[in-house]
């Protein structure tokens, strides 16, 4: 039995769902990668520090606490690099890429693991980096100094590569090649409008290496990443190298969204959150594609802030993508295993990993609760942990009465963009919908819950009925009666 066949076998009888004939594993709950991996690499992107409005580090608004976070998980998980994709420096400071400087430091003192290895930095710069003092925040950099020639001095775009070699100790190059424990990696700094011309040598540098090391027809993948995404042109002509896996940052989004993994090419191509201190939520559709309804907004202390990176394992036959929380702590949910061959489609489509992700369901006999008031009707929903492969991301609710046309409504899952067991309310996700948008048709109001993924799949409703105030001859405002698992909302 060959290791791939093991792994098919093993991970089946731990409750794999959706293996797919090999294509694609989705991690159970509980399972943990093996720890005899040829590379392991943390990845982390738009940590977005700043100075205070005198120029100087501030700890209440701006600290580094979460990317310190994000370097120790790296650290206790014995990372060989990190990658970090840009926007270091919120508004273009040289002092706030120093306190990205200081902060590895603290957990990489001379860019060494407690047990003296070397831990590799593969960083490259951002749009915030280069241009950040020119958007309307670059504001603060005026006032703090209000003379041009001074100002000039603080801001990395004045002398880029002066900067970064002085606070990086290496040297700033558009497009640049490094090996890690035997696997190659190709970083870009962002380029602004010469994007076409920095994608061009990277693809150059990547022809350079195919020519050399055969990287087309090698089983082992290797890495290319930037700020912001490839472009079209790029994508098209890296076509050739199926075993190529790209990284970006930019967009803020959320890892908890299945939909970050990218297939620009014939290789997929991931977006990494941000470890901001702002940490917005950024979970995105503002609609739900499912229902085409709006997503009813939520606080981000009921949903979570998006300070997340992802630690990266690589294996002969497989690469294992880990999702960590660095706020509260945490893994995201299932780790996303990408097995290695060749394989048609590829295992990362949308497709195929819609059959990975399975669909989110209810407990055995869970029951959402329905309270009326003289305005509202209030909507409890448990958390739909009932398929402990499948997280839930969001819940589709429609309320029907009589013959009235329904009324449909989606809501994110409490918590969904935090660690799973760390959700508030013990994942509870509350809804009130005004008695004025409610169906007016006769009867009680029947509502019906359906858990979704986020990439929308759906598992089966659950529903209840509830007598509005004026409704009954008794003017009750309860009455919650019967609850069912009839499918879909």
């Amino acid at each position: 039995m060959t290791r791939l066949e093991f792994l098919k076998s093993t991970l089946a009888s731990l409750g794999f769902g959706a293996i797919g004939g090999g294509r694609l594993f989705a991690a159970p709950a509980g399972w943990t990668p093996p720890k005899n991996a040829n590379l392991v690499f943390g990845v982390v992107s738009d940590t977005h520090l700043r100075t205070g409005p005198d120029g100087k580090y501030n700890t209440k608004y701006w600290s580094d606490k979460w990317l310190v976070a994000a370097f120790r998980c790296f650290r206790d998980n014995n990372v060989d690099a990190v990658l970090h994709l840009g926007d270091m420096a919120h508004v273009g400071q040289v002092e706030e890429m120093q306190f990205h400087r200081n902060a590895w430091e603290k957990v990489f003192p001379k860019d060494l693991a407690p047990d003296g290895r070397k831990v590799e930095r593969l960083f490259v710069a951002g749009n915030h980096d280069l241009d950040g003092s020119n958007y309307g925040i670059g504001e603060l950099v005026k006032k703090i100094y209000p003379d041009e020639t001074e100002r000039k001095k603080h801001l990395l775009c004045t002398d880029i590569a002066g900067n970064w070699e002085r606070i990086w100790g290496e040297p700033y190059t558009e497009a640049w090649h490094r090996v890690v424990k035997g696997y190659h990696f190709f970083g870009r700094h962002y380029a602004g409008k010469d994007f076409n011309s920095c994608e061009a040598k990277t693809l150059a540098l990547v022809k350079e290496i195919d020519a050399k090391y055969s990287l087309a027809k090698d089983k082992k993948p290797f890495f290319h990443f930037s700020h912001i995404r490839a472009h079209a042109a790029f994508n098209k002509a890296m076509a050739p190298y199926r075993n190529a896996v790209g990284f970006f940052g930019h967009w803020h989004a959320s890892a908890s969204n299945w939909s970050v993994i990218r297939m620009f090419s014939s290789h997929p191509t991931i977006q990494c959150p941000s470890c901001a201190p702002m940490g917005s939520n950024s979970l995105s559709p503002d609609t739900c594609k499912w229902t085409k309804v709006p997503i009813e907004k939520c606080s981000h202390d009921v949903l979570g802030r998006n300070r997340q990176g992802y630690i990266v394992r690589v294996y002969d036959d497989m690469v294992v993508f880990a999702r960590h929380e660095f706020g509260k702590g945490g893994k995201i949910g299932a780790d996303w295993i990408m097995p290695l061959g060749k394989y048609e489609p590829h295992p990362f489509t949308r497709d195929e990993l819609k059959k990975a992700i399975g669909t989110p369901q209810f407990r055995e006999g869970a029951s959402v609760s329905l309270s009326p008031s003289e305005s509202a009707l209030n909507i409890s929903i448990p958390r739909a942990d009932g398929n402990p492969k499948s997280r839930v991301f969001l819940y589709c609710v429609k309320a029907t009465a009589g013959k009235a046309p329904p009324l449909r409504k989606a809501v994110f899952a409490t918590g969904c963009n935090m660690g799973e067991g760390r959700e508030p309310n013990d994942g509870v996700t509350t809804l009130e919908i005004p008695v004025a948008e409610l169906p007016k048709g006769e009867g009680p109001v029947k509502v019906s819950v359906t858990p979704c993924s986020s990439l929308g799949t759906m598992g089966k409703a659950i529903m209840a009925s509830a007598t509005l105030r004026g409704q009954s001859p008794e003017g009750g405002t309860q009455a919650v009666s019967s609850v069912s698992k009839e499918a879909g909302a």
